[in-house]
């Protein structure tokens, strides 16, 4: 039995699976790429990458596997020519449809009594005074000597007697502006004077019990005597309001001050700030904005007042070399300006600019490039998306750029 296991419990069946030898701890967390199980095809397009992929028509899951139409399908109805608007305005007919459509239109009554852009005639008999100028149908109201506000509250208008009064405000309920109301209640009391409800008193000092709310009204609380230690472990656990926490000192009843005591000094802070110069010292220096230096003052001279001293940051008058060294710190007007640094572009982590994807490439480098990243086709599928992007570059040579291809093949890739 040497170098074997015992089993105590041969009836039960064996849980987990057998180690194998060609199988390691490795073997398992990096399995052989070839032996991993691919994605089913009816599964593969509910995946993330079939979402993701570059340059395809990414279509609804439920539209894959769909049967496509054959030919050149067009979905929806045609729509069915509508008039002209030349046709619209020119509704009035003309030479002898005009005759047989007035003709026509004699009959109506409408057109009798109410001709199209006259005065409709009425065939009434006006008397001759009507006929002259100045004639007016009605009668001329006179001016009122009142106006609107004095017609709805008269100035002078004689009040109602008192029983006449009395009778409206039983009958309609008419009180006067401002009037009480009374409903003839048989009060106890003068209700004039009475006013109902219950008055609440006004507590006094509330800031004070809100603060201490532990008060009894109109008294301080209670006091109870209870254990020193107890209270001591309050005011240590405990933050006071108002005063500083107990951090467990010896005694904190002893007043005592803490740092050093400040010295009378002869220079206060604001001294220290601005200090006490002279008049002599607080006075600009001679050769403030001036070049001190020898030889670097650029100084000009009679003829040269128009010359720029130094030379220009971006040096375009150097011919850069063919390989620039890391230790050449001059800008031959090559480098990327400033909003390219806060904005780089979309690759350009990657070395790539947009002038990349807009260069005009021949066919073979257009193939290596989308080979590269997955899109093969055949020679005849090639052909014509070559030739759509080619469309698309508004192009006669046999050169198309990334950019172009790329709309060609998001265009046409699901075609067959």
């Amino acid at each position: 039995m040497s170098g074997k296991t015992r089993d105590f419990f041969g009836t039960l069946k064996s849980a987990g699976r057998t180690v194998l030898k060609e199988e390691s701890a490795s073997d398992c967390i990096q399995p052989v790429q070839s032996q991993v199980p691919e994605t089913p095809p009816h599964i593969k397009k509910y995946r993330k990458s079939y979402k993701h992929q570059h340059g395809c028509t990414i279509l609804h899951p439920g539209l894959v596997d769909a049967p496509k139409p054959q030919g050149n399908w067009l979905y929806g109805k045609k729509t069915d020519p509508s008039d002209k608007a030349g046709d619209l305005f020119k509704q009035q007919p003309e030479g002898i449809k005009e005759l047989i459509n007035e003709i026509n239109e004699q009959k109506y009554a409408s057109h009798i009594k109410e001709p199209l852009g006259t005065m409709p005639t009425r065939n009434y008999n006006w008397p001759e005074e009507s006929k002259s100028d100045g004639f007016a149908f009605g009668q001329k109201i006179p001016p009122s000597e009142f106006t609107a506000k004095e017609v709805v509250f008269p100035p002078d208008a004689k009040r109602d007697e008192e029983g006449v009064r009395l009778m409206y405000l039983k009958s309609h309920g008419n009180f006067e502006a401002g009037e009480q109301k009374n409903r003839e209640y048989k009060w106890n009391v003068n209700p004039t004077d009475f006013r109902f409800g219950k008055k609440d008193e006004r507590e006094q000092e509330q800031m004070k019990k809100i603060l201490q709310h532990e008060l009894t009204q109109n008294q301080y609380p209670k006091t109870t005597i209870i254990s020193k230690n107890q209270e001591d472990w309050k005011n240590y656990n405990e933050d006071p309001l108002g005063k500083p926490k107990n951090q467990a000192q010896i005694n904190s009843r002893m007043p005592a001050i803490f740092g050093e005591m400040k010295k009378d000094e002869q220079w206060t802070a604001g001294q220290c700030i601005n200090g006490q110069p002279t008049q002599k010292e607080v006075q600009p220096d001679i050769d403030l904005g001036r070049a001190t230096k020898f030889g670097f003052r650029n100084q000009t001279k009679q003829g040269d007042e128009t010359r720029a001293f130094g030379v220009p940051t971006i040096r375009n008058d150097i011919v850069k070399t063919g390989m620039k060294s890391v230790a050449d710190p001059q800008n031959y007007g090559d480098e990327v300006p400033a909003v390219a640094l806060l904005f780089p572009e979309k690759f350009s982590h990657m070395g790539l600019t947009e002038q990349d994807f807009l260069m005009l490439r021949n066919k073979k480098d257009i193939k290596q490039i989308f080979e590269s990243i997955g899109i093969k086709y055949g020679i005849g599928k090639f052909e014509g998306v070559f030739k759509r992007a080619k469309e698309i570059q508004n192009t006669f040579d046999d050169k198309v750029s990334v950019k172009a291809f790329q709309l060609a093949v998001q265009e046409m890739h699901h075609i067959d």
